[in-house]
């Protein structure tokens, strides 16, 4: 893994009260670091699907996608590509909706149901490393990380809701500096109900 992992961890270590470490890659590595690794990914996912992250931002024009099966109401599909997290912004002004698509050996792909076919232009959240990520995104994965990581280490609950209650306080202060860097001239129609829902889990 990363320094920029590493950087992550040792953060979250400090909220924790933890001592740090000189690397995630420790061998043998100690017990609190084989207790939080786990959650490293998953709170990078978690922060990531929050928000249209400019570090994680990509853009795609979509064909449907004959395989998805269609229903009576929305006769294409369109499928998330490899390594995306969420949709962001979908270039139709409506007509469509966000669904999930359960494949036959059970894996799931998020997808966009649409009334109608051809090309698609979207942008979408895509998993990033740690080390891909912007420092205010980061930020918010310290606390993330030391939230999903509380109990297992600590095992204090109270601790855990108040790390819970700055994580989610840490995405919103980020999301406040996120967008200076972008001026884009034609805006897409953003889901913004879908955006609210993600920042409310």
């Amino acid at each position: 893994m990363s320094v920029a992992a590493t950087a992550i961890v040792n953060q979250a270590f400090a909220q924790l009260g933890e001592d740090a470490v000189p690397s995630v890659e420790m061998d043998p590595a100690p017990s609190r670091l084989i207790k939080i690794l786990p959650h490293l990914a998953p709170a990078i996912d978690a922060v990531l699907v929050k928000y249209g992250w400019l570090c994680a931002l990509e853009y795609a024009t979509l064909a449907p996608a004959p395989l998805v099966p269609a229903n009576w109401k929305f006769g294409c599909n369109y499928l998330m590509p490899a390594g995306g997290l969420a949709f962001w912004e979908v270039e139709r002004a409506g007509g469509w909706e966000r669904g999930v698509w359960e494949q036959p050996g059970g894996a799931t792909v998020p997808i966009l149901r649409a009334r109608e076919g051809g090309p698609l232009n979207v942008s979408y959240v895509k998993r990033r490393a740690a080390d891909a990520l912007d420092a205010n995104v980061r930020d918010a994965v310290v606390f993330e990380l030391a939230a999903r990581a509380c109990s297992p280490i600590k095992g204090d609950e109270r601790l855990a809701l108040k790390l819970r209650d700055l994580a989610d306080k840490a995405v919103l202060a980020a999301m406040g500096t996120d967008g200076r860097d972008a001026k884009g001239d034609l805006p897409m129609i953003h889901d913004r109900v879908g955006a609210l829902r993600a920042s409310a889990q």
